[in-house]
Parts: structure tokens; C-alpha cells; sequence
């Protein structure tokens, strides 16, 4: 009786300790956050691009059916105080922000304009389904083990208290 008792006690403290040690193993510091720029009133089609500088692409994004855009400016393409510009179909328009980490405008977003002397482009002809490539969400690597760990505990409890004397 005690020898299941032990048994069970010293999978559940083998659990804890593994569990203990993943949970420390994966703290660490929270990512800056994008800033996430959208709007809406646009051609279907047409191509919204946010560049720092005066050519260096930090989003993108293809109006969709309803008129809207939406991209995220991610802190690996641009710091704190850099100005982003932005381009309707490759011409300028008279909008840019500043930069800063897990920002976005207000509603209803940016209401981009195409800068002064700029003629619109017609809107490009429908690709069918490009872009519609599969995208697949990772798996937390924790949750997989834990779950592994739980099967081996659960094994092993199940075989402790079947055994016989």
C-alpha cells in the first residue's frame, strides 16, 4: 500500500519539478509591441506601402473588398522616433507618423491622400488567389511537453497501482 503511495507521491514531485523548470526556462522579457497602422475608404486592389526614409519598406498591405488596409510596423524595422511615410500604388501621399512601440491611430485610422500634383493610378488587375498561401500557427513547444510528461505520469501511476504484491 505504501510502495503505490510513494510511487504515485514521487511521479507527482518528478511532474512538479519538470513543470518548475520549463515555466523558469521560458521567462523572458515581453517583445515590443508593433504599431499597427490601417485605414479604410480605398480602390480594392490598390497597394498601401510605409516606408522609412525615403525607400526603405517597413509594411505593406492590399486594399481589400470593404475598402480597408491594415499592416504592423514591427520594432525590428524601425525605432522609437522614426518617421514612416506612406504610399498609395507607389505615389507619395501628405501622411506620416512617428514611430513609437504598440501605438496605431485613432479610429477610424489613417485617411491616406495622395500628395499634391500626384495623379491616381488605376487599380491593378485581380491575381485570382495570390497571397492566399496557407499559413500554419505554431504549436507552444510547453504545452507539448507538458502533455508528454502528464502521459508518462499517468502511465506510470496506472502501472504502480495495477501491479500485484
Amino acid at each position: 500500500m505504501y510502495r503505490k503511495i510513494t510511487t504515485a507521491g514521487v511521479a507527482a514531485a518528478l511532474m512538479a519539478v519538470l513543470m518548475g523548470s520549463m515555466l523558469a526556462s521560458t521567462a523572458m522579457a515581453q517583445p515590443a509591441l508593433p504599431y499597427k497602422a490601417y485605414g479604410s475608404g480605398l480602390r480594392v486592389g490598390q497597394v498601401v506601402q510605409a516606408l522609412k526614409g525615403t525607400s526603405t519598406e517597413v509594411g505593406r498591405a492590399t486594399v481589400d473588398a470593404n475598402g480597408n488596409w491594415s499592416f504592423d510596423v514591427t520594432p525590428d524595422k524601425a525605432v522609437p522616433g522614426d518617421v514612416i511615410r506612406f504610399t498609395l500604388d507607389g505615389a507619395p501621399t501628405n501622411q506620416a507618423v512617428t514611430f513609437q512601440n504598440g501605438q496605431f491611430p485613432l479610429p477610424p485610422g489613417l485617411s491616406l491622400t495622395l500628395a499634391a500634383g500626384v495623379a491616381p493610378t488605376p487599380a491593378p488587375a485581380k491575381t485570382g488567389s495570390a497571397g492566399l498561401a496557407g499559413q500554419s500557427a505554431g504549436t507552444s513547444m510547453l504545452l507539448i511537453a507538458m502533455l508528454g510528461v502528464g502521459a508518462l505520469v499517468a502511465a506510470a501511476g496506472a502501472r504502480s497501482m495495477t501491479r500485484t504484491r
